[in-house]
């Protein structure tokens, strides 16, 4: 009887260690659970570029523009397409007459701002226009402008409201006309399109200035409401002049480096500081490509003039030399104005003229 119970014992213990193995085993053959997903990120909004706009009063065509569109594109390149600038030619934006008065109104965040088409006073701007003639070099006027503006701050102090982003080397103008002019007798009784102290200049030539947008100069000319306009030889090309005047006198008249393109200081003061920086930073860049495309485009116009019949006319060497000393006097009547205003004119004329010399 005792045996039955042990043998039985033994059964039992052999069953259960039989389990046991098994259940082990099992576990051993068992694969481990696949390891839980990671969680995708989810995607990063993309960021809102600041939207600027840009208000010219010039056509997508003329040399200001070409300079215009490569800055623009830079600045989309230089600040990772934060900056997105939508450009608005030909006055649909701002105003011909009044841009630079409309930009430090906030009409546009950046636009072209000439002291000629504004209604505010620009004195040192305005009266110093001319005291650049006999410089027809324009990395040597813009060196002899940034020369006095280190000395004398006040003139671009003047653009209160405006952040100045660049600035443009004038022209060298010519007198572009529907008549003949051979003489300087034949500038008496002329109705000639000009800006600044040029006004000044036609006058004592016996000439009448008009002052008004160069988008107007077509239609007057063509309609005989002018008889011609001091521009640069790019506006055959630019704003077609010689389909409508098929004269111009060689004058290469030479005027000074000014403001030509600003931000409302608004908008500036909203920018973050370092899309400031990449502003500050292609400056040198914009005034580069207008210098390069003005220069350019000089040459494209007078090309362009002579396919449309304009007869490019020569002033005698006397006259050349009595146009250039009526220029001296007028600008010394500008020094005086100045000096009545208790500005620097006298300082400033002899610096530019030494320069020039």
């Amino acid at each position: 009887m005792k045996y039955y119970k042990f043998l039985a014992f033994i059964m039992v213990v052999v069953m259960l260690v039989s389990m046991v193995l098994v259940s082990a085993c099992a576990e051993k053959e068992s694969p481990a659970p696949a390891p839980a997903p990671a969680p995708v990120p989810s995607p990063a909004a993309p960021v809102k570029p600041i939207e600027l706009t840009y208000g010219s009063i010039n056509p997508a065509t003329h040399t200001y523009s070409v300079a215009d569109v490569a800055w623009i594109e830079k600045m989309s390149k230089d600040t990772n397409g934060r900056v997105k600038i939508t450009p608005y030619w030909s006055a649909t934006l701002v105003s011909a007459r009044e841009a630079t008065d409309e930009l430090i109104k906030g009409v546009a965040d950046i636009g072209y701002c000439s002291p000629g088409y504004s209604a505010l006073p620009y004195p040192l701007h305005t009266g110093t226009l001319g005291f650049y003639y006999g410089v027809p070099d324009y990395a040597a006027r813009r060196h002899i402008y940034d020369e006095v503006t280190a000395k004398y701050a006040g003139i671009e102090g003047e653009f209160k409201g405006i952040k100045i982003l660049a600035t443009s080397v004038g022209s060298m103008y010519q007198l572009i006309t529907n008549k003949p002019v051979r003489t300087l007798e034949d500038f008496k009784g002329l109705q000639v399109k000009g800006t600044g102290v040029f006004l000044e200049v036609l006058k004592a030539l016996g000439a009448t200035g008009i002052s008004m947008p160069m988008g107007e100069v077509y239609t007057n000319l063509d309609k005989g409401i002018v008889d011609g306009c001091l521009a640069p030889f790019e506006t055959f090309a630019s704003f077609h002049f010689g389909e409508v005047a098929k004269y111009a006198t060689v004058l290469n008249f030479s005027s000074a480096v000014y403001p030509t393109r600003g931000m409302n200081i608004d908008s500036w003061n909203k920018l973050p500081k370092d899309i400031q920086d990449v502003f500050e930073k292609n400056i040198a860049f914009w005034e580069a490509e207008d210098d390069k495309g003005r220069f350019g485009q000089d040459q494209e116009g007078y090309e362009v003039g002579l396919k449309d019949g304009v007869e490019y006319i020569e002033l005698s060497p006397a006259d050349l030399t009595e146009f250039y000393q009526i220029v001296e006097q007028v600008m010394l009547q500008e020094v005086s104005k100045l000096e009545g205003k208790g500005l620097p004119g006298t300082e400033i004329y002899k610096m530019i003229r030494s320069y020039a010399k």
